[in-house]
């Protein structure tokens, strides 16, 4: 059977919006520096107090009204769309907002009514409550949760600094993307789609 077949559902795959399908941190990071005091250039091991004040200033810019809505697409995220699409998935954007930040909220969509207006989008509080056949996400703590939510779920997890080691409970349900031309994720979403499409 297809999947335009009306007795059988298409597969879900779920992907990430910061820095999966959009450039957050190069445009996080841009901000901080703008505003980054004298002190803050030259301290190598920031004090905490310094610390602090960063921290609070990231959260103050990711909150910032259209900050979200102006980030710029991501090449490798949007590769991985196109994989998603090409694998049969019907596609599914799942973004976490931030529960003091509903604005936020509003500026995801309006991201992915820009660039990806064709896909459903999900804004919720917490991504393993969303089922799916595959989740694409850069953040390790995210995918870990999804995945002991859905034991049967595959992670595709886009190469970030942040993420080069898979935990080992996690390594074989998860596949990194790092869009180096190796087409493993490909392979592995094919096998996927097709053992889904036999049940």
């Amino acid at each position: 059977m297809s999947s335009a077949d009306p007795g059988r559902a298409t597969p879900v795959a779920l992907i990430d919006l910061g820095d999966t399908l959009a450039d957050c941190t190069p445009a996080l990071q841009a901000r901080l520096a703008e505003m980054a005091g004298s002190e803050e250039r030259r301290a190598g091991d920031m004090p905490a107090a310094l610390a602090a004040q960063v921290d609070r200033r990231r959260s103050a810019i990711l909150a910032t009204p259209g900050f979200w809505r102006d980030l710029s697409p991501r090449p490798q995220g949007m590769a991985l769309l196109e994989m998603l699409r090409d694998a049969g998935f019907a596609v599914h954007v799942v973004t976490k907002g931030p529960y003091a930040a509903p604005q936020v909220w509003a500026d995801k969509v309006a991201w992915c009514r820009a660039h990806v207006p064709d896909l459903p989008v999900v804004v919720c509080d917490d991504k393993s409550r969303v089922h799916g056949h595959v989740l694409v996400d850069d953040w390790l703590p995210y995918v870990e949760r999804w995945q002991r939510q859905w034991p049967d779920g595959l992670a595709i997890i886009p190469a970030q600094p942040w993420n080069a080691d898979t935990p080992p409970a996690f390594a074989d349900r998860c596949v990194r993307f790092d869009g180096s031309g190796d087409d493993q994720a490909a392979v592995v979403l094919r096998r996927l789609r097709e053992r889904l499409s036999a049940l």
